[in-house]
């Protein structure tokens, strides 16, 4: 197969990408999407046009800390002692969102 026509320069074909959300970068806990790739329903037979708010708090997780509880990247938030496992603080949401910007 053959193309007629000069290549698409490359400064053109990187405005043609698609907008990945940032916390692609991060497996999702939800459906176990690998890093990169997009959430898909469970059963893995549909890919959805948005990630799992679970892989939203593992991506805040993972790459910010939180100012309001201290909790350094990698660790999960807490409140007084007891573990936010399915959830960040909102000051670290925005703080990853800052990162990855």
């Amino acid at each position: 197969m053959t193309t007629t026509g000069a290549p698409m320069p490359a400064s053109l074909r990187a405005t043609l990408r698609t907008v990945r959300h940032p916390a692609q970068a991060t497996l999702c806990p939800h459906c176990r999407a690998a890093a990169g790739r997009s959430c898909t329903t469970v059963s893995g037979r549909r890919t959805l046009p948005e990630v799992h708010h679970g892989r939203i708090v593992a991506h805040a997780r993972r790459v910010a800390a939180c100012s309001r509880c201290d909790a350094q990247p990698g660790h999960p938030c807490h409140d007084d002692g007891a573990t936010r496992h399915d959830t960040v603080h909102a000051e670290r949401h925005a703080a990853a969102e800052e990162v990855t910007a």
